[in-house]
């Protein structure tokens, strides 16, 4: 992308072409997600929601995870 800056009186401007304009406004619509080439998998959309759902759970204690296995 090859951008230019202009000043006029105080104000700077930036110059880009017409094409990457349109993809940054177009990331910007998608909340700034890249696009991906591929589709989720039912798998795929299992682990993510799972995720989610352990994203809420407490997380164990390291010092206490390492006395469990035997590690301390």
């Amino acid at each position: 992308m090859t951008v230019q800056t202009v000043k006029l009186g105080r104000e700077r401007f930036v110059l880009l072409r017409e094409k990457d304009y349109r993809d940054l406004k177009a990331k910007a619509a998608r909340g700034g997600r890249v696009r991906e080439g591929r589709r989720l998998t039912a798998q795929d959309r299992g682990d993510i929601a799972e995720a989610v759902r352990r994203r809420n759970e407490p997380a164990r204690p390291y010092a206490r995870l390492r006395k469990e296995l035997g590690l301390a």
